[in-house]
């Protein structure tokens, strides 16, 4: 019994040793803040004024229904003809 509890003891401290910590720099990540995006409540017409055209525009699902926008940096999501959200893409490596 006591051989079992020791190679217990021994495996646990083994994994606590080779445990590794990642940290995302989650402020890093996006400067959203640093951006000018369309605000929640602005309408398509005034996304497209403002922003421009963009590259990609997917149909309204679901009720209420939801449609996307998507620019090169960003996804703008609408419900109906205003915008609900903005987002924006993760920068790729």
């Amino acid at each position: 019994m006591i051989k079992l509890l020791l190679l217990l003891t021994l495996t646990s401290a083994a994994c606590l040793v080779t445990a590794e910590q990642i940290t995302l720099p989650i402020g890093q990540q996006t400067r959203q803040s640093d951006a000018n995006l369309p605000q929640r409540g602005v309408d398509k017409d005034t996304v497209r004024k403002q922003f421009g055209d963009p590259q990609e525009v997917t149909s309204a699902v679901g009720e209420p229904p939801i449609s996307r926008w998507i620019y090169p940096d960003y996804v703008v999501y609408f419900e109906k003809n205003w915008v609900l959200h903005t987002v924006v893409k993760h920068p790729s490596q």
